[in-house]
């Protein structure tokens, strides 16, 4: 999905140090281990890998629902579990609507957050449908009020509080998310740097050792790269 760095810087409502024993491939699931990166976002796999892959994505980009669904399964079994690399997950936001999502995909610690990303983007066809079809007045109303209780309406209106409850959080857990500042300071400087330094122009982009990889913006393209790293 291609945006304007004007677009997002309005879009987004005005918008851990990893620390790890050395450990083999044979002794480790690393296909389980989440841990958190010095930019805020989500390691699944060796985090001291010799290969670091960054997916910069939105929750409202059809592009990055389609990359998590075609690359889930073999990005674990054919290269994070074997340890030589990394695979992270930052946020490059692009309107309130993502904004609200990506702070519910944080909900509950780091532990939750792959299972929460991946139910937020195997209903995005879903929620996105409620917001493609509503009137100009609701989605002016979705923008009325300070941020928390602007992200409090959109998350009523894509059902989020259904969604989450699923996975087992009361609407009083979801409401304290969508309040967390510190996760939306953490998301938010993620977007900047992504725009600001990388200069990444789309969603999904991905990086290998925080370097853009150019022209790769699918599961297929990437594969490719990563097949051609040694391990």
């Amino acid at each position: 999905m291609k945006f304007g760095s004007a677009y997002i810087a309005s879009a987004a409502l005005g918008v851990a140090t990893i620390v790890a024993a050395p450990a083999t491939a044979q002794e480790t699931d690393w296909a389980q281990r989440v841990t958190m990166s010095d930019k805020g976002g989500h390691i699944v796999g060796n985090p001291l890998a010799k290969h670091q892959v960054a997916e910069y994505m939105s929750y409202t980009c059809n592009h990055c629902a389609n990359f998590e669904t075609e690359s889930h399964d073999s990005l674990k079994s054919d290269f994070i579990q074997k340890g030589h690399m990394s695979f992270e997950v930052r946020n490059l936001i692009l309107n309130p609507i993502d904004l609200t999502a990506a702070m519910l995909a944080r909900c509950g610690g780091r532990t939750k957050f792959f299972g929460n990303h991946r139910a937020l983007l195997g209903s995005q066809a879903s929620w996105m449908e409620t917001f493609q079809s509503s009137s100009p007045d609701v989605m002016k109303s979705l923008n009325e009020g300070t941020v928390p209780e602007r992200l409090k309406k959109i998350a009523k209106a894509a059902d989020f509080y259904g969604l989450m409850n699923k996975r087992g959080y009361s609407a009083k857990q979801v409401d304290a998310c969508l309040a967390d500042q510190s996760a939306q300071d953490k998301i938010l400087a993620m977007t900047k740097y992504a725009t600001g330094t990388l200069k990444l122009s789309g969603t999904p982009s991905f990086t290998l050792n925080n370097q853009p990889i150019e022209k790769v913006h699918n599961w297929s393209r990437l594969r490719a790269a990563l097949l051609a790293l040694p391990e």
